[in-house]
């Protein structure tokens, strides 16, 4: 069976259980022997378009600062040259 969330193609049923308990269906997977989960890969994708550039926070710097945010390239300099001293 194919999960219409996520398009992973596993093998699930319906939860009878679950629904009896709860008046909602999921899929479970039999294969890992618990309730199928789709979320994660749903995250993943929504955060790649989000956000094209990821950012680091200076860990040394203060950090309620939003010059503290920099991109990941730049954080080894900013280190040496903001808080070692090496110009």
């Amino acid at each position: 069976m194919i999960c219409k969330k996520c398009g992973i193609d596993g093998d699930f049923m319906w939860d009878q259980q679950h629904q009896e308990n709860t008046g909602k269906w999921r899929l479970f997977d039999l294969n890992m022997e618990r309730p199928h989960d789709c979320s994660e890969e749903k995250e993943e994708s929504s955060l790649e378009t989000t956000m094209s550039k990821p950012r680091v926070k200076c860990p040394q710097c203060d950090p309620l600062k939003d010059s503290a945010w920099m991109e990941r390239e730049k954080l080894q300099e900013h280190i040496k040259t903001a808080h070692f001293g090496f110009w």
